[in-house]
């Protein structure tokens, strides 16, 4: 019965209960709630059986439940067999909270039962017991010191004043340790790396998170299975590599990162569940938007919106967006860059028009700015009050405001009532102060999003941003 409801449901696009009781007539409310929960069971059932050559976690899972229902049967001696085999697959692998539970069970079978084992393997796991509990122990706290990061990231972005950064060391400096990197596991070292990275990408130490999410992948170009066996991390781990390498310019990592993650992806993008398809669809897609908007590859990448557009499609439901807003921005700043500011006008209303909330609100502020060259540019003097009143009231409400939004945005105020003689005057001026800003340490992370700088100079030069880029270039 539960397959003839799994052959209805398979036929409907959106999962509508009404018409699915309708084609099993005569079940009642209740048995037709235990059939869904049948076929649900069965489905999850089967879903294990395919993954479980894909997931060492799931196959040692099997092994510690093999070894319960063997222990149950009074197969001691079996089930320490079937333990010994789980332990080592953990321990190759760094499962080190799965390894701790088969360590825990193999005290309890042999502290219960005689299984005539030496005083020297009983030694051995009480060792097996203290180093996995210490592990356990730190990896737990690192991992919720870095949780606890990037919170405060999510909530107040980065530090904006020297005080802001003395109060967040003195609160977390301390709680990351000591530790002798020699000395520790292999997630122990990651979740250390992470929590040092997101301590400095706070504080706007980007050299310093450039420099631990380097050690970061080194990890695992260090232990080659483990890139297959964490795929997420390990991209992630790629990810933050190649965002702090745009923010210290540093071209020759961003290039060679950006091909480590493209032969990654390409050889094992098969094997990837969904999740790690979203990261790899938008890790990839964000450095190839990247490197067009810094060597000036416009039209080769805007032949890629198409593919990006069909990708946010299939993977709507996976992304949150901010990040599909991410996209939409650097698709918009490609388009403006290339000579067709209609073009990203149209993305940018896809951002500014959302009311939904974000994860962060500085996507929209910088935005609302992009917005306002593009109408420059389109010579839209008509409503370019209305939308500089506009974004000033939306500036105004943020928390997490710097200097260079409110710099831009006097310069389009002061250009509304000035004719163009008077225009390359402000916009000489607004060069020179965004000079300045950009030494700043914590206006660094806005050029990244908002370096107006290459537009200023294709108006002072009357020539077009790809024309002067092609010129940089060639």
């Amino acid at each position: 019965m539960f397959f003839q409801l799994f052959e209805v449901l398979e036929k409907q696009k959106i999962y509508e209960e009404s018409k699915a009781k309708l084609k099993l007539n005569g079940l009642s409310k209740s048995q037709f709630s235990n059939l869904k929960r049948h076929l649900y069971q069965h489905l999850l059932t089967s879903l294990r059986l395919m993954h479980i050559s894909k997931q060492v976690d799931i196959q040692i899972r099997e092994l510690i439940d093999y070894a319960y229902i063997l222990y149950g049967k009074g197969l001691y001696i079996q089930a320490l067999k079937i333990l010994s085999r789980a332990k080592a697959i953990a321990t190759t692998n760094h499962h080190n909270l799965l390894l701790q539970e088969i360590i825990e069970f193999e005290k309890r079978i042999e502290s219960h039962h005689i299984t005539r084992s030496s005083t020297e393997r009983m030694n051995k796991l009480l060792q097996q017991a203290d180093s996995q509990a210490r592990i356990s122990t730190n990896i737990i706290f690192l991992s919720n010191l870095k949780l606890e990061l990037q919170r405060l990231f999510i909530n107040k972005g980065h530090a904006k004043v020297e005080m802001d950064r003395v109060r967040i060391l003195e609160e977390y400096g301390p709680r990351i340790r000591d530790y002798q990197i020699n000395k520790l596991s292999f997630f122990e070292r990651v979740h250390y790396y992470q929590s040092l990275y997101w301590l400095h990408y706070i504080l706007g130490h980007f050299e310093r998170c450039h420099y631990y999410a380097g050690e970061w992948v080194g990890l695992y170009r260090e232990s080659p299975n483990m890139m297959e066996e964490d795929v997420d991390i390990y991209m992630r781990g790629l990810h933050q590599l190649l965002t702090t390498s745009l923010y210290t310019q540093n071209k020759v990592v961003f290039t060679q990162t950006r091909q480590e993650l493209e032969v990654f992806c390409n050889r094992h993008f098969r094997a990837f569940n969904t999740n790690s398809k979203v990261l790899a669809f938008l890790y990839r897609y964000q450095a190839t938007l990247n490197i067009a908007l810094l060597e000036g590859q416009y039209a080769a990448a805007i032949l890629l919106v198409p593919d990006i557009l069909a990708g946010i499609k299939l993977y709507e439901n996976q992304l949150d967006l901010h990040k599909i807003h991410i996209l939409y921005y650097k698709i918009a700043a490609l388009y403006l860059c290339h000579g067709e500011p209609g073009k990203a006008v149209d993305y940018l209303n896809l951002i500014i028009n959302l009311k939904a909330g974000h994860l962060r609100e500085d996507i929209q502020a910088y935005a609302r700015l992009l917005f306002l060259m593009a109408h420059y540019d389109l010579d839209n003097q008509d409503i370019m009050e209305y939308l500089t009143t506009s974004t000033a009231r939306f500036l105004a409400k943020l928390k997490d405001a710097n200097r260079l939004e409110a710099v831009c945005l006097r310069f389009f105020k002061q250009a509304i009532y000035k004719n163009n003689k008077e225009r390359l005057v402000l916009l000489r001026g607004l060069k020179e102060t965004l000079r300045g800003l950009s030494q700043d340490p914590f206006e660094r992370r806005g050029f990244v999003y908002l370096d107006m700088t290459i537009w200023i100079d294709s108006k002072l030069g009357r020539q077009p941003i790809k024309e002067q880029t092609n010129a940089l270039n060639a």
